[in-house]
């Protein structure tokens, strides 16, 4: 119950870009603005997005696989099916709530997003996972004062949160601007990193095929690793989800 549950969460949960540069050589110097601008630019337009993902899951050492499916309207919600031969579970995410059940153990949960923020040591809502899922800054980069690193090889900006004591640092290609890393560190060693790589244009929309996830939270690591196929865009889509009669509540 507990596996199925982290997989859900985690998803909203060695990288290389689309294009590489000669290592010798040195990225264009460009100024921070300007490459803000450039990396927000970047973000696709859509209203529905529907993809698929065979993901293999590893938390101590111990490796689980499953095949799950998304469908997201833009700012409103997820839906998320996961399964393995058989459907497993199935979660919905919306502005103001996470529910989730699984069919194993016939049990359901309900509430917000606390638990993916205690979880991950981010305070989570539905943007940021979307923006997560889809390769976009978890920031909004308006919002926050921005340094940029020197690299010989990618664009690296910069930010810390003095109230909660965080860390943020995003890869940049320097080709395409596409963001193929993203980094949330503390202090005390936690970090949650998110790795984008062979990035596929559909309809107008650049998605990242692959996504490798990696999460330390008191010690205990966990991996992700997601090989998408983006199947639909702007068709308009439903998000059936029904907790099953019979089913239990649990707390988390």
């Amino acid at each position: 119950m507990r596996k199925f549950i982290l997989v859900f969460f985690i998803i909203f949960s060695g990288c290389k870009a689309t294009k590489t540069l000669d290592l010798k050589s040195t990225v264009k110097k460009i100024s921070t603005n300007f490459l803000v601008e450039k990396t927000e630019n970047n973000k696709s337009a859509f209203d529905y997005l529907v993809f698929r993902s065979q993901t293999s899951f590893v938390e101590n050492g111990s490796k689980n696989q499953f095949n799950l499916s998304f469908r997201i309207k833009k700012n409103d919600k997820i839906l998320i099916s996961g399964s393995l031969l058989v459907p497993l579970f199935k979660g919905l995410l919306t502005k103001n709530e996470v529910l989730f059940y699984e069919k194993l153990n016939r049990s359901f949960y309900k509430g917000n997003y606390d638990y993916i923020s205690s979880l991950l040591n981010y305070d989570f809502n539905l943007e940021s996972v979307q923006n997560l899922i889809l390769g976009n800054p978890i920031n909004d980069f308006n919002k926050k004062r921005l340094t940029q690193k020197k690299s010989q090889t990618n664009y690296v900006l910069s930010s810390y949160d003095r109230k909660k004591k965080l860390s943020y640092t995003y890869t940049i290609d320097p080709l395409s601007f596409a963001l193929i890393q993203q980094k949330i560190s503390s202090a005390n060693g936690n970090y949650f990193l998110v790795n984008y790589s062979n990035f596929k244009k559909v309809k107008g929309v650049k998605f990242p095929q692959t996504i490798q996830i990696s999460s330390l939270n008191n010690k205990k690591k966990v991996e992700i690793v997601m090989k998408n196929k983006l199947t639909k865009v702007n068709d308009n889509v439903s998000f059936p989800f029904k907790i099953p009669n019979g089913y239990k509540k649990i707390n988390l």
